[in-house]
């Protein structure tokens, strides 16, 4: 079972960006789903950050050929659709940068070569190295493989807080 986890924070412009490239350089199909409530939306063409910057949580799944969109829920989507590429999408709030994740897992050989590169143009974008930092009681822990862009960097130059996908805590980015 080939299992893939990225966490990283990054802008949507970055995200629309990488999205778009990925999805025309390796032949990938783009979905939109959104969670709450649940609905899904096929794409023709490139995102745009208006097609993504929708209140709620917000995936981008890539699929070698087009999908089945005929689910009821997210889970019963994954259940027809085995092998996606997961991109869930952290948006810039008022209280911070939301983490992105990229996420895969399968048994099929020839989707995880496909997630591999998904992975390898995102690591590429991305640098390595943060600091998780308890808001309560100030102790931090070393988050060495969590990554971020360089947008994601000078937001938090800027002093804008670098939130995980839940929790209170937040990074210090340290790479």
């Amino acid at each position: 079972m080939k299992k893939i986890m990225i966490q990283f924070h990054a802008t949507l412009e970055e995200l629309v960006e990488y999205i778009n490239s990925t999805s025309s350089d390796l032949g990938l199909v783009v979905t939109v789903m959104v969670l709450r409530p649940f609905g899904l939306r096929e794409t023709d063409g490139e995102l745009s950050v208006e097609a993504l910057n929708i209140d709620g949580d917000v995936r981008i799944i890539f699929t070698v050929q087009k999908p089945s969109m005929d689910a009821s829920s997210p889970n019963n989507f994954y259940d027809l659709n085995p092998g996606t590429i997961g991109l869930h999408i952290g948006l810039l709030t008022e209280q911070g940068l939301k983490e992105s994740a990229l996420v895969f897992m399968s048994d099929d050989k020839e989707k995880a070569v496909i997630a591999n590169k998904v992975a390898s143009r995102l690591k590429k974008l991305t640098k390595a190295g943060a600091t998780a930092v308890n808001p309560v009681n100030g102790a931090e822990a070393n988050a060495r493989t969590h990554r971020y862009t360089s947008g994601a960097e000078a937001l938090y130059n800027e002093g804008i807080k670098i939130l995980p996908v839940a929790g209170s805590s937040f990074f210090k980015l340290t790479g």
